[in-house]
């Protein structure tokens, strides 16, 4: 197939008139330039040009191609004006409400690369629970957020990364060394259960199984669940992303049937999201993709 590459020295060749001149323009060799049209002529199964001594002359051929050509690297002019026009409009400002997980795990990288890349996008952050993020949704607070799945119907939802539940205990619990554990097993726990606006996940399970948890603590703060964990208070379910900062001697157990929550950008129906938007969107899955937990 014939490259661009081809088509801009046969086009400056024609504009020129000849190969020394169009060497030059392109800082080529003018044997590359006269390899380039050769080439072009060869992949077209067509006579472009005849060469003469000081200069060359289009064959009737060459002039349909030339004529094509011209617009191609037209159209080819404007996508770089297009491409530029883009970058050059991710800036203004983006507010974002963000969960606490995510906060730890994934926003950090993706800050410092629009610091990098894109310093004039002003990023306004807001830290909420699930239904926070939902309402500044629906009520135009925030241009887009971060949720789980299931999520509100009325709300495009953007899947950036997955997450598995894990079960959180004591090192001296009595299941601390089983392997992996059934749900089951934790039905007549006490249980230090994460507030259903922060974490609707494990209630949801928890329903699904047919499991009615015995809750001593319900809270909403998740270092707080993890400290009381760790001292034998009772046993939880966290998101693993949560975990990175969790005490060392925290067991954490997974399941065999593993329990994964979808977390995804969300925002509304009705609206058409900035090229700076469109671009956070991009830039967290690139950034998600690298997560790596101890599974």
């Amino acid at each position: 197939m014939a490259t661009l590459a081809q088509y801009i020295a046969f086009h400056t060749l024609v504009n020129t008139g000849n190969f020394t001149e169009t060497g030059l323009k392109l800082n080529l060799t003018q044997s590359s330039i006269s390899h380039a049209i050769s080439n072009l002529e060869a992949e077209l199964e067509l006579s472009l040009i005849i060469r003469n001594r000081n200069n060359i002359v289009l064959t009737s051929e060459g002039k349909v191609v030339y004529e094509h050509i011209s617009k191609i690297l037209q159209q080819q002019h404007q996508l770089e004006i297009v491409v530029t026009n883009i970058k050059n409009l991710i800036g203004g400002s983006l507010s974002v409400g963000i969960l606490p997980s995510v906060s730890l795990v994934l926003l950090p990288k993706v800050l410092v690369y629009f610091e990098q890349h894109h310093p004039n996008l002003n990023i306004r952050l807001m830290e909420g629970d699930y239904d926070q993020i939902e309402d500044w949704l629906h009520n135009g607070i925030i241009d887009i957020g971060f949720l789980v799945e299931p999520h509100s119907k009325n709300l495009v939802f953007d899947s950036v990364f997955d997450d598995e539940l894990v079960c959180i205990m004591a090192k001296d619990h009595p299941l601390a060394d089983e392997e992996k554990l059934h749900l089951e097993q934790l039905k007549n726990e006490r249980w230090i259960m994460p507030k259903r606006t922060i974490d609707r996940d494990v209630s949801r399970i928890l329903s699904k199984n047919k499991i009615q948890p015995n809750i001593v603590y319900d809270l909403s703060v998740d270092q707080v669940i993890m400290t009381m964990v760790n001292e034998n208070l009772g046993i939880s379910i966290l998101p693993n992303s949560l975990l990175i900062h969790a005490p060392d001697n925290l067991i954490q157990k997974k399941f065999y049937e593993s329990y994964i929550r979808h977390v995804g950008i969300a925002y509304k129906h009705s609206i058409h999201l900035s090229p700076g938007a469109l671009k956070f969107v991009e830039i967290c899955k690139c950034f998600a993709s690298n997560l790596k937990y101890s599974y």
